[in-house]
This record gives structure tokens, C-alpha cells and sequence, in this order.
């Protein structure tokens, strides 16, 4: 999913700025999407430009006013027709399962370190997932609710695999 199709999508359950966006994107979708405040910006720019979303400034007594966007009704068509072409395929492309796959060539030494890496790693992610709900502003859909139990299910069965199986690479 690109970083204009993700903006309408979080921005279809309320108004946000770019920084509350991008915390969510992470914190929420970033097993899902690919996203920086490098492409964040340019999207909501582009967005805005298309009339998919509006801009909106909202006053903070003694700061800088507070820039949120809001998606527009043509950006909610759009984005209901954007999701309606989306192939829910499940794409895994994953260098440590490269570096697993081939373990018999590197030392037991380097294969227990990776594992012990990724295992903190995923712990940290599972950490994130559950605390997920709290960087949306709005409240959550069920299909918010959804994806994060997946994810959080998805961590928890792999650190168990891990920790069950991994004596299968470190012989």
C-alpha cells in the first residue's frame, strides 16, 4: 500500500496532523506499510493538491497553531475505490528468513546471536502492538482491533516457535 492510500486510510477515522500520522503508521502499520515523514509529507501534499483531503489550522493558546488534515468526500470515494482494487496478497520477503534458511553455512555462534536478536526485537514488537490503540486519537474500528490482534497473535506464536524450535539451527 502506498503512502497516499495509507494517509486516506487513517484519515478516514478522523482528522490528524502529519506527526500523529506518522506515530500511528509506525506504531500501528509498520509491519504493514512502508512509511517515513519522507513520504508522509509529499503524500498529504499531493493529496491536498488532488482535493482528497483538506488542511485545516487549529488554534493552541500560546503555541503555534495546530495543522490537521481532514479527508474530503472525493477522498473517501477514493479511497473506497483504491481499497477495492488492493490484491490481498501476503507478501513475506524476509532476510532473516534468507539468513535461516541457509544457518549450515554460518557459525552456531552467529545463529544464536541472530536468534536472541530477533527474539528482543519481537518482544519489543509485541510490546508496540498492545500499546498500539493508544496513538489513534479516535477511537478504534473493530478492523483496527482486528489487525492489531492478529499481529499481536502473530508475534506471540513466533516467539514460541522460536523458543521451541530453535535448537533445530543451533547444533
Amino acid at each position: 500500500m502506498d503512502a497516499k492510500t495509507l494517509c486516506l486510510g487513517l484519515l478516514s477515522f478522523g482528522e490528524a496532523s502529519g506527526y500523529d500520522l506518522k506515530q500511528h503508521a509506525e506504531s500501528a502499520g509498520d509491519h504493514f506499510f512502508a512509511s517515513g515523514f519522507g513520504s508522509i509529507y509529499p503524500a498529504l501534499s499531493a493529496l491536498m493538491k488532488n482535493g482528497l483531503i483538506e488542511r485545516v489550522s487549529k488554534p493552541r493558546e500560546g503555541r503555534r497553531d495546530r495543522k490537521v488534515y481532514r479527508i474530503t468526500p472525493a477522498g473517501r470515494s477514493e479511497l473506497i475505490h483504491l481499497l477495492s482494487l488492493v490484491e490481498p496478497r501476503h507478501v513475506l520477503r524476509s532476510d532473516l528468513f534468507a539468513l535461516l534458511y541457509f544457518s549450515h553455512l554460518v557459525t552456531p555462534e552467529r545463529i544464536t546471536q541472530v536468534i536472541d536478536e530477533r527474539l528482543i526485537a519481537i518482544r519489543a514488537d509485541l510490546g508496540a502492538t498492545k500499546r498500539s490503540d493508544t496513538t489513534l486519537k479516535h477511537p478504534s474500528p473493530p478492523s483496527v482491533r482486528f489487525v492489531s490482534g492478529l499481529k499481536k497473535a502473530l508475534f506471540e506464536t513466533t516467539l514460541h516457535y522460536f523458543r521451541e524450535n530453535r535448537a533445530l539451527l543451533e547444533r
